[in-house]
This record gives structure tokens, C-alpha cells and sequence, in this order.
């Protein structure tokens, strides 16, 4: 049965964008008004992250929200069949030489980006490195090992490496000399809470993973804010800012997580400043055009 609907998936994702934008539309519509799929928890995390917006405003994102949902879903099936010329002119990579920069100076990047737009189309990036770099991207495994596969086949279309999440120190700081590049979603939930490690967010207090700060201090590697914007409907922006944390006052105190500080001499609240300088940055884009965000997850509990 699962071989059954992955196939049926494949061949639907050969369809043009064209005829798929219209399913997608069915879809939002029907996950909206008709399965109401997760209606309260989206429309809970609007409310409490935006208690200045009126109820029509609100209304208003959560419609965009179904209706990019829909997109999304379209156009991760696209992805089975998209080449590369299409993802080459519907995504453009901005300021990748920032990138280039570091990786030609010698030092690994990482990059830090969020569940907002289609962060699975952000593989298109890969081609534009330094020839030779480890371009690696790092996911949660699924329990249903065919699906695991499927969606690994999928990231990996333009020779980036997929990497498990617990696999990811090992694999990142074991290549000696090789560049490599990994990027990370960084806005997920942490399975844990630390009460140092913490920040506001959208008017939440919001725990955070701190894990790629972890394996990027190690190599002493330059951080990157991967933001992802949406042009029009099936186009993208891919803009990589550097993170510069102001982290003077930090050293000075002794808070300053870096390049394997021991953990005693860590204070929490002012630690991970790259982290903190991430959602910073991503809150701003979230403002700036918030039904793109997977509003659809309990974010905070």
C-alpha cells in the first residue's frame, strides 16, 4: 500500500506547477473550512504571538497560512520531478559569497534557518559553494523507515548529504581539512528544557536547541542566517546573513559560550549569542510576512 501512494505521489508530481497550484488550493480550502486541521492551535499561536492584531487581521493570516500550506505540500511532490533549470529560476541565491568567503579562508559554516517559506526547496543552494565543499543538511528521521527513505531521496536531489540529527557531530567533526557547510532548522522544539537557555520570541518565553552552536564552536566556524522569501507564489528569495553577535561585553564577564569554553564558566542567559542572534533575525522575517511560518505546530506549551 505505502509503494501505492508513493507512486501515486511521484506521478503527480510531474504535473506543471500550474495544475498543482490548483490542487494546492483545493487543499487549503479543504484543510481550512473542511478537516479544520489544526485550526486552534494555529489560530492560538496567531493570537498570543500578535495580541496587537485585530481579529480580522488575524483571520487574514490564518487564511494565508492554509492557503501556503497547500503550496507547500504541492511543492515538496514537485521536487520528485523539478529539474534543474526550473529550481535555478524559481530560486535565487543571494550573497552567497559571504559564504565562499569563509569557506576560501579556511573556516566550515553553519547555517541557521527556520520552518517558513519552503525550506525544502533550500537545497537548490548547494550548487552555488566552493567546488569540493560537504554540503550536509540535518534532519529528525521518520519512524516509518519508507517514508524515511522517500523523503531522503527528495533533500538530497542536488548531492546535499542528509545527515540524522544524532549523527551530526560525528559526521560534521570528523572531516579534518574538507569545507563543509551544514545547515541546520533551528526553530524547532527542543525535546528538553533548559531554563538558562531560553529567549523572547513573538511574545513567548521560547526554549531553544542550541546544538549547532555546539558543533560549530568545536571547529570555530562562521554562522549564517539563511533567510528564505517569497517573491510571488512558486518563486524564492535565499539571502545568507552573516551573524555578528556583539560579544565584548560577554568575554569580558565570562558568560561567552565559545570554542569549548568549559561549562562552569557559562551563565545561560547570555549564552549561544549566534543562536540568539538567529532568532532575532528570524523574528523579523516571521513579522514581515507571518503566514508563512508552520504555525500549525504547538511551538510553545
Amino acid at each position: 500500500m505505502k509503494k501505492i501512494a508513493i507512486s501515486a505521489l511521484k506521478t503527480l508530481g510531474a504535473c506543471p506547477l500550474s495544475v498543482l497550484y490548483v490542487i494546492a488550493d483545493v487543499l487549503g480550502f479543504l484543510l481550512w473550512h473542511v478537516v479544520g486541521y489544526r485550526k486552534k492551535v494555529v489560530h492560538g499561536n496567531l493570537i498570543s504571538a500578535f495580541p496587537s492584531k485585530s481579529a480580522v487581521e488575524i483571520k487574514k493570516i490564518e487564511k494565508e497560512f492554509y492557503k501556503y500550506l497547500g503550496d507547500q505540500i504541492v511543492e515538496t511532490l514537485k521536487l520528485f520531478h523539478i529539474s534543474d533549470a526550473e529550481m535555478r529560476r524559481r530560486v535565487r541565491v543571494v550573497n552567497y559569497e559571504a559564504v565562499n568567503e569563509s569557506l576560501e579562508g579556511g573556516r566550515n559554516v553553519v547555517l541557521l534557518m527556520g520552518h517558513y517559506c519552503n525550506w525544502e526547496w533550500v537545497q537548490e543552494i548547494s550548487r552555488y559553494f566552493v567546488p569540493g565543499t560537504f554540503m550536509a543538511s540535518i534532519y529528525h528521521p521518520l519512524k516509518d523507515k519508507t517514508w524515511d527513505q522517500v523523503f531522503i531521496d527528495l533533500r538530497s536531489r542536488w548531492h546535499a548529504h542528509i545527515v540524522p540529527m544524532r549523527q551530526a557531530p560525528k559526521a560534521l567533526l570528523n572531516k579534518g581539512n574538507m569545507p563543509w557547510v551544514c545547515g541546520f532548522i533551528a526553530d524547532a522544539r527542543p525535546d528538553y528544557r533548559n531554563d538558562d537557555n531560553w529567549i523572547e520570541f513573538l511574545n513567548h518565553k521560547t526554549w531553544f536547541i542550541y546544538g549547532p552552536e555546539e558543533i560549530g564552536n568545536k571547529v570555530k566556524a562562521d554562522f549564517f542566517y539563511l533567510e528564505m522569501t517569497k517573491i510571488r507564489r512558486g518563486y524564492y528569495e535565499i539571502m545568507f546573513h552573516r551573524l555578528n553577535p556583539d560579544t565584548s561585553d560577554l568575554r569580558q564577564q565570562g558568560n561567552l559560550h565559545l570554542h569549548n569554553e568549559p561549562k562552569e564558566n557559562r551563565n545561560g542567559h547570555e549564552s549561544y549569542p549566534y543562536t540568539r542572534e538567529f532568532w532575532k533575525e528570524f523574528e523579523k522575517t516571521i513579522e514581515k510576512a507571518p503566514a508563512y511560518w508552520l504555525w500549525s505546530h504547538k511551538r510553545w506549551k
